[in-house]
């Protein structure tokens, strides 16, 4: 029973179009972590409709003599249609942890650059004998 497949399609079509539009468009890292978190967020809508059409499916499945046969064929549909969006969702994990780890470093880059400055006048004394 392929109830949602169309529309289903569509929508993680479109918010796959939006978030990849969004992330190339800004390049400032915490819109980009923003951007990342909303299309995580769509990402999470569509596998929740994906999961409610799986219900759907079973649920008529239960009503057929051959139960077998249709919760096997809703299976593989639920895992062909959740494949597209998890591989989308492992790429923004890893944008995600790429914009994290810069961030650190440039942090700890000031940091050290913080350390490293002029030397104190204390410092210097305490040198020389």
């Amino acid at each position: 029973m392929k109830l949602f497949s169309k529309p289903l399609a569509i929508l993680t079509g479109l918010a796959m179009f939006a978030s990849v539009q969004a992330i190339a468009s800004d390049k400032s890292e915490p819109l980009m972590l923003n951007k990342i978190a909303e299309e995580t967020a769509a990402l999470n809508e569509s596998k929740n409709l994906v999961l409610q059409a799986y219900q759907l499916e079973v649920k008529f499945c239960w009503q057929l003599f051959a139960v077998n046969d249709c919760l096997t064929k809703a299976k593989r549909e639920k895992y062909l249609r959740l494949a597209p969006l998890e591989k989308r969702e492992i790429e923004i994990s890893a944008k995600r942890r790429e914009i994290k780890e810069a961030d650190r470093l440039l942090r700890l880059n000031d940091k050290s650059s913080n350390l490293q400055g002029p030397p104190n006048a204390t410092n210097a004394s305490k040198a020389t004998p």
